[in-house]
């Protein structure tokens, strides 16, 4: 059914293994969102951690999706460059419940930004999504499936991603003034428009004209720092930014990859999936 991925080594072949061998498993990154299962019969399993390879000049980046991603951005920040994903947990979580944090759609990071994706099967196989096997015979795009799938599809041990260029400013401004929405309406798609307890924040980003120009603009904001959300606010937010196919597309999709029922099956009968 999948092409064969590359063969990553020990650490990638002892979870093949126990996935094999295993009735339930439960994928643990750090466990960032609260929702890993504490069944002691379950299997804990987490992806190995560490970067693959950087390429600064081809703005793409590879690594074990258990490597947290405050590691990541040391890395890109050295080289002027990010991945705009909210700076909690690892990579592999933040794929997996397609967490975008308070950007907008039409700025949304995940999935567009990843090109790859390896992933340990049900039944312990190794399969790749993107690059040059981006889809299945079935047509599917699995890259998009995977993002945002929970856990529900496999275990994913390693992702490429897209980078990006740090932009010159970033700044973040808020107002609590009634007509704040009719102000931030003036202003060409800032990369955050947010409402949050009664106040709007905007965040503003690129080069320092622009963004001065942009603020000029506005009336009645004042300069601030990024508002701060509680991990638990934001898992609050995941189930809307992690939407995927209609559920009854969605179990069917998750029969083909998952049987038995043997991935997360806490958050696929939360999210009513189970097969």
């Amino acid at each position: 059914m999948f092409k064969n991925a590359v063969n990553f080594g020990g650490a990638v072949e002892d979870l093949q293994k126990k996935i094999a061998i295993s009735n339930s498993i439960n994928i643990v990154g750090t466990n960032s969102t609260g929702v890993a299962s504490n069944e002691s019969e379950d299997e804990k399993l987490k992806a190995p951690a560490g970067i693959i390879s950087y390429e600064p000049d081809e703005l793409m980046i590879s690594v074990f999706a258990g490597t947290e991603i405050h590691e990541v951005n040391i890395e890109l920040q050295a080289a002027q460059q990010r991945i705009v994903i909210p700076d909690w947990g690892t990579i592999g979580g933040a794929v997996a419940t397609r967490r975008n944090g308070l950007r907008e759609t039409h700025h949304q990071t995940l999935p567009n930004n990843v090109l790859r994706c390896t992933v340990i099967a049900a039944d312990g196989s190794l399969y790749q999504a993107g690059g040059q096997v981006v889809k299945n015979v079935s047509g599917f795009d699995l890259v998009k499936l995977l993002v945002g799938s929970w856990g529900l599809l496999g275990l994913i041990v390693e992702v490429t991603m897209r980078t990006e260029p740090l932009p010159q400013v970033s700044q973040w401004v808020k107002s609590a003034h009634p007509q704040a929405r009719e102000q931030a309406s003036k202003l060409y798609r800032p990369a955050v428009e947010t409402l949050i307890e009664g106040v709007t924040y905007l965040l503003l980003e690129g080069h320092q004209n622009d963004v001065e120009q942009q603020i000029s603009l506005l009336k009645g904001f004042a300069l601030c720092e990024m508002p701060s959300l509680s991990h638990q606010y934001q898992y609050q937010n995941l189930n809307f930014l992690s939407q995927g196919p209609v559920r009854s597309i969605e179990r069917g999709i998750r029969k083909q990859f998952d049987p038995t029922n043997k991935f997360n099956k806490k958050i696929a009968a939360q999210r009513n999936l189970l097969t």
